[in-house]
């Protein structure tokens, strides 16, 4: 098991970055059945038995054995837990499958779509966009463009993305939609933002990180789950 995420596995942590080759290791032996001791492990990663436990403790953990049963939980629930990709943390929305059905079916047979997104999910329309073109989807990116002055009086459906959720262009361009009625489909890394609120369909998109801000400066997952979701709902819907 490759451990992308030590802060949310471990949050009280004060671990050091060679500490992480270390606990793959110990988590490779649990997922294996294997027996995992700290004079093995101490071994096998040419360390101390000492420098293990303070491994351990630098992980928020009394003692060793105490951070290998965590670690055995963590592992069994991986296990025994197997989402199906409409589970998966990139697909949280308040609306019914059924719902979201309609609306891609629209898309579909409506064979355009118009797309939106500011800054850095610009880059998500660029992907949306190139994605939409080989699925035979004529994309249409509404950057520095109106809604009612190419809409030609015929409704599209609108795609739109933004991690605060409540982006002013974004939220113009949702209500231009919908009143030329058009449906729309919104990506936002905030709960009960406007974005959320507003979609006929809203995918809420986990970040994975605390602190994330406006300027992209600090981790941050919630681009990289918005393209996992539009592969999923792509290849489901438009295939």
């Amino acid at each position: 098991m490759k451990i992308y995420h030590l802060a949310k596995l471990f949050p009280d942590n004060d671990l050091r970055q060679d500490d992480e080759a270390v606990i793959e290791y110990i988590v490779e032996k649990i997922e294996n059945k294997q027996e995992v001791d700290i004079k093995t492990t101490a071994s096998e990663n040419f360390t101390s038995p000492s420098s293990i436990s303070r491994l351990a403790k630098r992980a928020g953990f009394n003692n060793f054995k105490e951070m290998i049963y965590f670690l055995k939980q963590k592992v069994n629930e991986q296990q025994l837990i197997r989402p199906s990709s409409t589970q998966q943390k990139f697909l949280n929305t308040k609306q019914h499958w059924e719902e979201i059905d309609q609306v891609f079916e629209l898309i579909k047979d409506q064979g355009q779509v118009y797309l939106s997104g500011e800054g850095f999910c610009d880059l998500l329309v660029k992907y949306a966009y190139r994605k939409l073109m080989l699925k035979k989807i004529y994309a249409i990116d509404l950057k520095d463009m109106e809604i009612k002055l190419i809409a030609h009086g015929t409704p599209k459906s609108l795609i739109t993305f933004s991690q605060s959720g409540e982006n002013v262009d974004g939220i113009r361009r949702i209500k231009e939609c919908r009143e030329l009625g058009g449906k729309v489909i919104t990506f936002s890394a905030t709960p009960n933002s406007s974005f959320i609120k507003e979609g006929d369909v809203s995918f809420q998109i986990d970040p994975e990180a605390d602190n994330i801000n406006s300027e992209n400066s600090t981790l941050n997952y919630f681009f990289g789950n918005c393209l996992n979701a539009m592969e999923y709902l792509f290849d489901r819907y438009l295939s």
